[in-house]
């Protein structure tokens, strides 16, 4: 350890060594560098005089090699300018070079041109030469027929002279011949509201629907059933002792598969004769007769009574008439409408039996509402092709809803919309919307909407019933420049609903209240026309808002007509013979009865 220690010492006596002798070499070389930083001091400062002065030198020679630039760059300019200048100056004199050579050219070809004409010329005067002579002849020649002309002239003059006092005269009696057209006019409206007023102001139709194919279908099944029972085997006990109940029984139901309630007899039939021994002698041989006879029936093995009512009306329509057939009849109704006189027309009878076909119909059978208003329109055309007519027509459509007057013309009106109930003063309605109409084909849209909106449901009855009571009304007004021409009409037409039984319909809820509803209301019109065929002073038209509305129409002035609609079935029997009995009453109501007719 102590050979270890002493070489450590002798290795740090060596070290100590080593470093003195570092930092005498230090201190020299610090000495060193002290006398180069002095000496580098002055090197630097003599370069930087030295760069002062070369800077110095160079900002003189920049501003004298901005000067010489400037001076060049002014020569290059004007130099530029000289030549744009003189280039300008050639394209000028090679655009006038072109000009000129284009100008010689144009000149070459007009002289040729000239050359040209100058030829044809000669040639046209030549020809203008001849020309003018062969004028010179033609004038001669028109001289003459100028005055064959002025000479035809004078003619026609005397001709037109004599024409125009023809005109004149013709003009005259055109006016005269109006004149006398319009007086005719008005015999003929007196005389036609005459007639109309001796055939009753009240006049009656009835008219009997066809069978439908469900009907008749259900008189196919029910004859095939009866005939099986009839010809069923019998057992032998049967054999030898037949029910005198039973055989009656099946005669009955094959009767009653084919017993047709209603029939039309003629004025020279047999039975009809018959039927006048037993019921009296027609009333009128201008009205139609009907029978209604009663089903048969089991009556407990008693003879049946094969009762039969016999009714006359104005018009009796079978099966197998047409819609034109009704139009028509109906036709003069109309027309006493245009003349000024308030008119009504309604349809009533049960549900299913037609009156809403008999009314409106369709395309290809259109019914009284769409042939009126043609027929009116018509007439507005014919008026006003004298220039002293002027007419308006008028759309109401109103809708009696369980009670409630509601006005299907109104937007918010309708089966989905807001119930738009409306106020009824004496026999009119307050604030409800009267369209101005100018032709047939809006009218035909303003019905095609009322008819979607009116209310439409369906029962057992009918797949289609109508569950208000619909009143559309045309109002006609005629304007002239004479007092006696001035005029106002009203046409009335109203689709009542039809009447049902709740057991048949099997109507029950909302469609129970709307057939009470429906059934009052006709109930109610039943009594007024029972009351006015009475001749009783107080007629109940406020017990419903149908007869309120029809007031004047029932017991006015009004050319009335009701068109009774009944089923030919045995089924309907009973809603038939009511309906029938309805226009019995009807036809028996005068609402004149001091005979004095309006002129």
């Amino acid at each position: 350890v102590q050979d270890e220690v002493d070489r450590l010492r002798a290795d740090l006596i060596g070290a100590n060594e080593t470093a003195t002798e570092w930092e005498t070499k230090a201190s020299e070389l610090s000495t060193q560098l002290e006398s180069a930083k002095q000496e580098m001091r002055g090197q630097l400062e003599d370069i930087a005089g030295e760069n002062k002065q070369l800077l110095a030198e160079m900002e003189s020679m920049k501003s004298e090699l901005k000067r010489q630039l400037e001076e060049r760059k002014a020569i290059a300019n004007d130099f530029e300018s000289k030549l744009s200048h003189i280039t300008d100056e050639k394209k000028s004199l090679a655009a006038e070079l072109e000009r000129t050579k284009d100008h010689v050219s144009h000149l070459e070809r007009e002289y040729d041109v000239m050359t040209e004409k100058f030829t044809k010329s000669d040639q046209c005067r030549q020809k203008s030469d001849a020309a003018v002579n062969n004028l010179a002849n033609q004038v001669d020649i028109l001289t003459s027929h100028l005055e064959n002309a002025k000479t035809t002239i004078t003619g026609l003059k005397e001709s037109l002279t004599q024409k125009q006092a023809y005109v004149d005269r013709f003009e005259t009696t055109e006016l005269k011949l109006r004149g006398e057209i319009h007086l005719l006019n008005e015999v003929r409206r007196k005389l036609h509201n005459r007639v109309m007023q001796l055939s009753g102001n009240i006049r009656v139709f009835v008219r009997v629907r066809p069978l439908i194919q469900m009907e008749l279908e259900q008189n196919f099944s029910q004859h095939c059933a009866s005939t099986s029972l009839v010809r069923r085997p019998s057992s032998s006990s049967s054999a030898t002792r037949p029910s005198s109940r039973g055989s009656l029984c099946d005669s009955l139901d094959n009767s009653a598969s084919t017993f047709e309630p209603i029939s039309y007899p003629e004025l020279l039939d047999v039975s009809a004769a018959s039927l006048r021994k037993k019921h009296g002698p027609f009333e009128d041989i201008t009205k139609q007769a009907i029978d209604v006879a009663e089903p048969p029936k089991d009556r407990g093995g008693l003879k049946n009574r094969n009762k039969t009512w016999r009714y006359y009306f104005d018009r009796v329509f079978r099966p197998h008439h047409t819609q034109e057939d009704v139009w028509t009849s109906a036709e003069p109704f109309i027309q006493s409408a245009i003349d000024g006189f308030p008119v009504c027309m309604f349809a009533y009878g049960e549900t299913g039996s037609g009156k809403t076909h008999t009314l409106i119909g369709d395309k290809e059978n259109p019914g009284l509402i769409p042939r009126s208003v043609k027929k009116v329109f018509n007439a507005k055309r014919e008026m006003e092709m004298n220039p002293k007519f002027c007419v308006s027509i008028k759309v109401e459509l109103l809708e009696i809803y369980n009670e409630e007057v509601r006005d299907l013309l109104d937007s918010r009106s309708g089966p989905d919309g807001q119930l738009i109930k409306l106020k009824v003063n004496s026999d009119d309605t307050v604030r409800n919307i009267l369209v101005s109409t100018d032709n047939k084909d809006e009218v035909s849209e303003i019905l095609e909407l009322a008819q979607k909106r009116r209310c439409v449901k369906a029962t057992k009855s009918n797949s289609q019933s109508s569950r208000s009571h619909l009143l559309f009304t045309i109002h006609f007004e005629v304007d002239s420049d004479t007092e006696s021409s001035r005029r106002k009409g009203c046409l009335r037409i109203v689709d009542l609903a039809g009447s049902e039984r709740l057991e048949k319909s099997g109507s029950t809820g909302v469609l129970a209240k709307e057939a009470k509803h429906i059934n009052s209301s006709l109930l109610a019109l039943k009594e007024v026309i029972s009351k006015l065929q009475a001749k009783e002073k107080h007629i109940p038209y406020r017990n419903s808002k149908l007869t309120y509305l029809l007031r004047d129409n029932l017991g006015g002035d009004s050319k009335t007509l009701a068109i009774v609609c009944c089923s030919p079935h045995v089924n309907h029997y009973h809603e038939s013979s009511n309906s029938i009995r309805f226009a019995y009453d009807a036809s028996k109501v005068e609402l004149k009865n001091d005979r004095v007719f309006s002129a």
